[in-house]
């Protein structure tokens, strides 16, 4: 096995490392916003959160 095919796999092992931490990550998400007793796993309230932005000033440009 050369040393780029040696690399190669690492890196295919550490990728599959990587997706299985994110599975384990989102479903303990999953789990926390279903449990009421987690605070602010259920999120804000609309409009609370932040992520509704105001409507623009008529002068304000991007």
């Amino acid at each position: 096995m050369t040393e780029h095919e040696q690399q190669a796999d690492e890196l295919q092992e550490l990728s599959e490392q990587v997706g299985d931490d994110i599975a384990e990550a989102r479903e303990d998400w999953e789990r926390k916003k279903a449990d009421d007793k987690v605070p602010g796993a259920q999120g804000a309230p609309r409009g609370e959160s932040g992520s509704e932005l105001p409507p623009p000033e008529p002068d304000e440009t991007d």
